[in-house]
């Protein structure tokens, strides 16, 4: 899930990744599906407390990226991180929107 590294884009439409936050929403909530059905990560669609095995194992899931990074074929001109990274700035690593998502999520899961 990747962005245009846009210079033009102001800091507040880049630390808006809600196309990054649909994927990861949509990708999990398919998932979990997969795995009990009636389920949902999304914020906005509540459980309804049942499940069924559908017999899939699932060891884990990660995002790729963590930050911004290099990319052999494409340098610096794209952004996936749930980190921005302000290469004029220090390196400084600013939390997108996503970030904020991931934490509601990993909270309502485990509380």
């Amino acid at each position: 899930m990747d962005d245009p590294n846009r210079h033009f884009v102001s800091l507040d439409k880049a630390l808006q990744d809600d196309k990054r936050i649909r994927y990861h929403d949509d990708y999990l909530s398919n998932l979990l599906s997969a795995i009990r059905q009636d389920f949902s990560f999304s914020l906005n669609l509540p459980s309804t407390g049942t499940s069924k095995e559908d017999g899939c194992n699932v060891g884990g899931y990660f995002v790729w990226s963590l930050l911004d990074n290099w990319e052999w074929n494409s340098g610096y001109t794209v952004r996936f991180g749930l980190y921005y990274i302000d290469y004029r700035n220090n390196l400084t690593r600013i939390p997108k929107a996503s970030v904020r998502w991931f934490k509601q999520v990993l909270q309502k899961t485990y509380k």
